[in-house]
């Protein structure tokens, strides 16, 4: 039987998760670490904070990778319930928590291994992911697989219509599974590593646009970042532009990629690599998120 764990997470998805494990088992939750990620757009640190406030458990901030070893010493859980967690747990730590370390994975593992599987499936242009309840081992996400769950990704879905998804699929993961893995009754299956694939971690300035690629790679790419993401961007002129929101042009244009050859009172039409992308809602660095008409002009570059 499983009767003490330790929640491990961070951003929205981690604090959903955390309550829909606390709403399920409340006597079991006996503490909570978190990460000290206040510069991140996406942090959630004064909610874990209010969590654990309002439910009256122990709660870790920790500021480096170092301090976590002797947390899980502190708190000796049985098992470990990771959300939303960038940093590797090591060999040793793992093999000290007699129940193993429980994780969710926003992709269809074995698929998507590794950073941003929320990102990488709308810039690929994928029509279908999903969330995986699994166990960690020592390799990454690579664990044995409690359950998964399958959703749709719409041609207009943004990263915001993914989290919600995944968000949903989590809670009934964890409410469909977590009765039986506190009896130790749960069903694991070995994931196929041949099938194995695997993306690296992204950073806000690998959001740069490469105006020689596609419209439809480039509506991709930006729907893959934007709010509450850091945002895809390009400049203009010196000036850096976020570009929150756009769809594919469906006249054809050709011409130089990054050329402004169309502005409206809603929208600006830029030429890409192939195709033409229809620029909505753009934001330049350090002002107010604007129609795109009202910040670029007929004849302009953007790169």
């Amino acid at each position: 039987m499983i009767e003490k764990i330790t929640f491990i997470g961070s951003k929205h998805l981690g604090i959903r998760s955390l309550q829909t494990i606390y709403g399920l088992a409340p006597d079991k939750l006996w503490s909570i670490v978190t990460l000290n990620d206040h510069k991140d757009t996406r942090c959630k640190l004064d909610e874990f904070k209010e969590f654990a406030k309002h439910s009256e458990k122990k709660l870790h901030i920790l500021n480096k990778p170092s301090e976590f070893e002797a947390i899980i010493k502190e708190d000796s859980p049985d098992m470990c319930i990771v959300v939303g967690w960038y940093w590797l747990i090591k060999k040793n730590i793992l093999e000290n928590v007699p129940n193993g370390f429980l994780g969710i994975h926003p992709s269809l593992l074995p698929k998507y291994r590794g950073g941003a599987p929320l990102i990488w499936p709308i810039i690929n242009g994928d029509k279908e992911s999903g969330v995986s309840l699994f166990y960690l081992d020592n390799d990454m996400d690579a664990g044995d697989v409690v359950d998964q769950k399958r959703f749709d990704i719409a041609d207009e879905d943004t990263v915001a219509d993914i989290l919600v998804k995944t968000e949903s699929l989590a809670t009934k993961l964890f409410k469909n599974n977590l009765p039986l893995i506190f009896k130790n009754k749960e069903s694991k299956v070995p994931q196929d590593h041949n099938a194995a694939t695997y993306y690296s971690m992204r950073k806000p300035e690998d959001g740069r646009i490469n105006w020689h690629s596609s419209s439809v790679e480039i509506y991709n790419f930006i729907r893959a970042q934007t709010h509450p993401y850091p945002g895809a961007f390009c400049y203009v002129g010196n000036k850096k532009m976020y570009l929150w929101k756009s769809r594919v042009a469906p006249q054809e244009y050709h011409g130089i990629p990054g050329l402004v050859v169309k502005v409206s009172d809603t929208y600006v039409v830029v030429v890409c690599g192939k195709g033409a992308i229809c620029l909505y809602k753009v934001q330049i660095e350090n002002s107010k998120e604007e129609t795109a008409g009202n910040v670029l002009k007929y004849g302009e570059y953007v790169k």
